[in-house]
């Protein structure tokens, strides 16, 4: 067991970097996770045959799940930075992690034109509770702005997907920070066959 400024290692595994590793898998499978029960709420929330106050419930539901997503989607990024400076990757000049740069840029985008969503079902069932408004248009406001979310939707789980592909793909071992799925350039050019 060797015990350095940043590196705790106990049968060969840097249980630091391996750490980040598994908080950087889980926050995306959390996010994933959160996203679904997002979705599977939204059905109830845009049906006006349900009772007010069950749809309420559930778009509160919905908003709070959405902020820890939020806070989720935040950490990802400062997460992943940490996890290239334990592995050694350079952050802006590995082909791969520019991928997965882009692909989160175009997620942000995608989530700064969801994020309004929720917040206007949530004004408008409170809306109809109380009485103020018309319910029918009201309630047509809450199923166009969700059935319009449905593709951005769609899109953020294929891009989390890619990412998590990518990643996978892209693994190197702690030890000697090999590519686990790959051939380095320097294993290339030793390799007549590739």
């Amino acid at each position: 067991m060797t015990l350095d400024w940043l590196s705790f290692e106990i049968w060969g595994v840097d249980w630091v970097s391996t750490g980040f590793r598994g908080l950087h898998a889980l926050m995306a499978a959390a996010w994933l996770l959160f996203d679904f029960l997002v979705f599977w709420l939204h059905f109830d929330i845009k049906n006006p045959a349900i009772p007010i106050a069950r749809r309420l419930e559930r778009a509160r539901i919905m908003h709070g799940i959405d902020v820890v997503v939020g806070y989720v989607f935040l950490l990802m990024f400062p997460t992943g930075l940490v996890l290239c400076w334990l592995t050694d990757t350079p952050v802006f000049e590995t082909g791969w992690l520019n991928w997965k740069h882009v692909l989160y840029a175009v997620i942000v985008i995608d989530a700064l034109y969801l994020i309004p969503i929720s917040g206007t079902a949530l004004r408008n069932l409170r809306a109809i509770e109380a009485g103020e408004g018309d319910p029918d248009r009201l309630n047509h406001e809450i199923r166009h702005s969700m059935n319009r979310a449905m593709p951005a939707v769609f899109l953020v789980w294929v891009l989390v997907f890619v990412i998590s592909v990518i990643s996978l793909l892209n693994l190197k071992t702690p030890p000697d920070q090999e590519y686990i799925f790959r051939k380095t350039a320097a294993e290339r050019a030793e390799d007549p066959t590739s």
